[in-house]
């Protein structure tokens, strides 16, 4: 069981991040440890270096000003050995490498001069050299510098210095650094807990208040903290998630409570016509009016259930649009002629206006049902006057308005008109034989074609509907909703 937890333990994302905070920051630590020791290094050395430069230099000057002789140079030698930091031995060699003079301090460490020191001299560099001796207890720092008179190589002087104090400032530094480095560990991971734990409390917040929603609770939100950062940034993508499932819901439940109503009362009115049939002996006559009157009925009901299947369908994406190249005024004119009679017959002039030459790429079923549902409905609730259709385009759309001078929509009812089983007048909608889908399938028709659909009306004096289709669209079939 605690193998169990432990290695749970281990896949907590606070721990991943405090185990990565850790070894970055003491990955990070160590880094900036070596540079600073190299750079303490190579300045100190370069210290060494530049005293043994100047002394190189004091040497040479006072040398060229005295005769060189054994007692002068051991005179010499006396006064740089009683220095107490950084005392200095030399010798002094000609251009062949022999030693012409060696002080005692240069004798016991034994050295022994390398082959590109007497090429560097001759082609006048220095050489810079750091050798162990006394079995790699102690290093030296030499130097040679070429000295020449009249463009000649006369000797080469060597000086060269402990480098004692060198080493032991870097002991000295790398002990600090041994004695700190498990301090900024231990703060490390301390600083990394407690961060991995701050920036993952929101995510555990949110995990809860998410657990804890259903389809009964829909209604709530998780609070954002206010901060503008990435956490604020989830949570408000998760409420606007939160809110089209609500959404979805309410109009699923909607869409069923309607459903059933809308299926439900044609349905116990046919059955009360046939309770009425069957309550006496009856004529051929009136039965073939009543069978005549159930097979309306039947039809109403057939249209109803494909237009609630086709809305079903355009919900899941399921339905497929043939998008090929279509000429829409063609396709309004045709419209306008098939609706011809059934204006006339109630006095009402169907008229096109300016219809112009506009190819489009759209579903010819689709757009077709689309129109057809609008210039229904406009003789529908036209009942004196005329309705007028142009078709017009811009640079990036098609406009198509049909205009008429019905009864009109209130402007609370404007909003409301293309959800699903809504009609203004209920009692007028039964008796043109309308069920409220009719404007919800345009709407999604005109949506899947990448449109828009907007309606302006006054009570009394009639509607626009006003439909905008692109111009140039992909004319690849694709499911869409």
């Amino acid at each position: 069981m605690s193998w169990k937890i432990g290695g749970r333990f281990y896949r907590r994302t606070d721990f991943k991040m405090t185990l990565w905070y850790v070894l970055t920051f003491s990955g990070s630590a160590i880094v900036v440890c070596l540079i600073l020791y190299v750079g303490l290094r190579y300045r100190l050395l370069r210290e060494v270096d530049q005293f043994l430069l100047d002394e190189t230099t004091e040497m040479e000057r006072v040398l060229s000003k005295e005769p060189k002789e054994t007692y002068f140079l051991m005179r010499f030698e006396d006064e740089v050995m009683t220095r107490k930091y950084y005392p200095f031995f030399f010798q002094i060699l000609d251009p062949n490498g022999k030693p012409l003079y060696v002080s005692e301090g240069f004798r016991e460490i034994r050295y022994e001069i390398q082959e590109r020191v007497l090429i560097n001299a001759g082609n006048r560099k220095e050489t810079l050299e750091e050798i162990d001796s006394y079995g790699g207890k102690m290093a030296f720092r030499i130097i040679s510098t070429p000295v020449y008179k009249n463009g000649k190589l006369t000797e080469i002087m060597q000086l060269g210095t402990h480098l004692y104090f060198v080493r032991q400032n870097l002991s000295h530094f790398r002990n600090n650094i041994f004695a700190v480095l498990p301090v900024i560990l231990v703060l490390g991971t301390l600083g990394g807990w407690v961060l991995a734990r701050r920036s993952l409390a929101p995510i555990g917040y949110i995990a809860s208040k998410a657990e804890n929603i259903t389809s009964k609770n829909l209604g709530e939100r998780l609070t954002p903290r206010g901060t503008g950062d990435e956490m604020d940034v989830l949570i408000r993508t998760i409420n606007e998630m939160i809110a089209r499932l609500e959404n979805s819901f309410n109009r699923m439940a909607e869409f069923t409570a309607d459903a059933s109503h809308e299926l439900k009362t044609p349905i116990c009115a046919m059955r009360g016509e046939a309770e009425v049939l069957l309550l006496k002996e009856r004529n051929a006559e009136e039965y073939q009016e009543g069978l005549a009157h159930f097979i309306e009925q039947f039809d109403h009901l057939n249209q109803m259930i494909n237009d609630l299947i086709l809305l079903s369908k355009a919900d899941t994406t399921q339905v497929e649009l043939k998008m090929t190249p279509l000429r829409l005024d063609h396709l309004m004119k045709d419209l306008c002629n098939l609706f011809q009679v059934l204006a006339e017959q109630k006095n009402i002039a169907l008229e096109t206006g300016l219809l112009e030459e506009v190819t489009v790429i759209g579903d010819k079923v689709r757009l077709q049902q689309l129109f057809t549902n609008l210039i229904d409905n406009a003789i529908k609730y036209t009942s004196r006057g005329a309705i007028h259709i142009t078709v017009e385009k811009d640079e990036r759309a098609v406009l198509v308005r049909i205009i008429d001078t019905g009864m009109g929509i209130p402007k609370e009812e404007r909003e409301k008109i293309f959800k699903r089983f809504y009609r203004m007048d209920k009692s007028r909608s039964r008796e043109t034989g309308g069920v409220g889908l009719g404007l919800s399938i345009a709407e999604w028709i005109v949506h899947a074609h990448q449109g828009s659909i907007e309606v302006v009306s006054e009570v009394n004096r009639g509607s626009t509907f006003t439909v905008s289709l692109p111009l140039r669209r992909s004319a690849n079939p694709t499911h869409q909703n």
